[in-house]
């Protein structure tokens, strides 16, 4: 009868964590200028806010060349069928874990503006295009693997400036019951990941 109780117990504390929250929100400030670059990243989590500064190596020979790639492969994926890439990544751990996580996040909202001038009417017109492309790459895949409920993408040229500036601010939130899965799934991969190793290891002919 006692273990009844317990059963009983624990799914009702499950069901309890089901209808809970937890609630995130995260701001990104990147900017980017001739001699000035910083990335600041804001976490609010249990009234708490954490906020890092990072100091950035990257000119905008970088950006430009990274955001003409991007607009490039935009260009040749809606001239042909996208064909998913399967590599090693599809099979890692790291990969499993954050297609698990993602199916239960919820992103509540999703705001991403960015203002971009290079001092080149042309180069800004196509970095504008690769960043739409980087921004809409983000949008599928996020809205592929979790709930995506409202969301707001901007992207400005500036003509007449020499620039890269972007703010995201998102609300991302999760039920209790379901980080508790993804812990409990995590630390299957650590054991699974053990165990293999150790069998491979006693497998291997000794010389």
């Amino acid at each position: 009868m006692s273990g009844f109780y317990i059963i009983a117990g624990i799914v009702l504390l499950l069901f309890l964590l089901s209808l809970l929250y937890i609630k995130a929100i995260i701001r990104v400030e990147f900017f980017i200028s001739p001699g000035n670059t910083m990335l600041t990243v804001k976490v609010s989590l249990f009234f708490k806010e954490l906020q890092k500064k990072y100091p950035l190596q990257s000119d905008f020979n970088t950006i430009l060349n990274y955001l003409l790639g991007a607009s490039k492969k935009s260009q040749d994926k809606k001239g042909g069928e996208a064909t998913p890439a399967k590599g090693n990544l599809s099979t890692s751990n790291h990969y499993r874990l954050l297609n698990f996580g993602l199916q239960y996040l919820v992103i509540e909202h999703l705001d991403w503006r960015s203002n971009i001038g290079l001092n080149d009417a042309m180069y800004t017109a196509i970095s504008t295009g690769g960043l739409w492309a980087v921004k809409g790459t983000l949008v599928g895949f996020l809205s592929s693997k979790s709930r995506l409920q409202d969301i707001n993408f901007q992207v400005e040229p500036d003509f007449n400036g020499e620039k890269v500036v972007s703010h995201l601010y998102g609300i991302l939130k999760m039920r209790i019951v379901h980080i508790i899965f993804i812990t409990f799934y995590y630390l299957v991969l650590i054991v699974r990941g053990y165990l293999n190793g150790f069998t491979a290891g006693k497998a291997e002919p000794s010389h």
